[in-house]
């Protein structure tokens, strides 16, 4: 199901109880009430629990991927262009429920989902060797620093930060605080930096 054919209102109503609860947990008639729904509002536009967590599934991984390309649209160094994606997925899990319904669900369930292979480290991993291989060609990251422990370190350092921002309900500090782990797993990497934490 192609989630922009889903009304909002009800896609919203759902991530809002499977933020907080695990999709294992929920069954259809439970959703129904605890996301306020009427009827048959549900299952007019949902056949199962499957349906629902694939399409907020199909949302959360659009998200991501919005968020990466306007990181490169917007910020033409490479360390920069990797500050900013996370902090735009940060603001993307400060803003909108279904993004936090979906890390979620990928999280927790994604057994329930095994069509979709879903591995966020790796996805993420991906894209942060990418960022800072163009750091390091661009003189940004010493040429003696492993790019691949690098982004090892980044990434699990990214969803550790989700995972505390989950356990203490603190989404709006979420743009902050990603952008802060890229740039303080960077900072010793940095062409010109000196212990002490100062640049040349």
């Amino acid at each position: 199901m192609n989630h922009e054919s889903v009304p909002a209102s009800v896609l919203k109503a759902c991530a809002g109880v499977l933020a907080t609860q695990p999709y294992s947990a929920v069954s259809l008639p439970m959703l129904t009430q605890q996301a306020g729904l009427q009827g048959n509002e549900l299952t007019r536009v949902f056949e199962s629990m499957h349906s629902i967590g694939t399409a907020i599934l199909t949302y959360e991984g659009n998200s991501m991927r919005t968020a990466q390309r306007q990181a490169l649209l917007q910020a033409s160094a490479p360390l920069n262009r990797l500050q900013l994606a996370f902090r735009l997925v940060g603001e993307n899990l400060a803003n909108d429920v279904i993004v936090r319904a979906g890390i979620r669900i990928a999280a927790e369930s994604h057994r329930y989902f095994p069509e979709r292979n879903i591995n966020p480290f790796r996805t993420w991993q991906v894209f942060v060797s990418s960022a800072l291989f163009d750091a390091q060609s661009a003189g940004e990251i010493r040429d003696d620093s492993n790019i691949d422990e690098l982004a090892w370190l980044i990434t699990a350092a990214g969803l550790g930060t989700k995972d505390l921002l989950e356990f203490t309900g603190r989404w709006g500090d979420a743009p902050e605080l990603l952008e802060r782990t890229v740039s303080l797993a960077v900072r010793s990497h940095q062409n010109g930096y000196h212990e002490g934490g100062k640049n040349a």
